[in-house]
């Protein structure tokens, strides 16, 4: 028997890590996204959305010890 599992609308996932970035007002870690985002998202999840992000310039990143914290241009 096959479990339904609902996807998001393409797009959607990055919107809502922009905009709790943009909601923070500061730059957050990917841990610190995480915790700010509804529903069960991997950590992974979470670092790739952030990453095409910062590629497509979309937002900045400093170092903040072994990671990177985000923040929206």
């Amino acid at each position: 028997m096959r479990t339904s599992t609902r996807r998001r609308a393409n797009g959607t996932l990055e919107c809502e890590v922009l905009a709790a970035l943009q909601r923070a007002g500061g730059p957050l870690t990917p841990r610190e996204v995480q915790e700010e985002l509804p529903g069960a998202l991997t950590y992974c999840t979470v670092v790739t959305i952030l990453r095409r992000l910062h590629g497509k310039r979309v937002l900045t990143r400093v170092r903040r010890g072994l990671a990177f914290a985000y923040a929206a241009v």
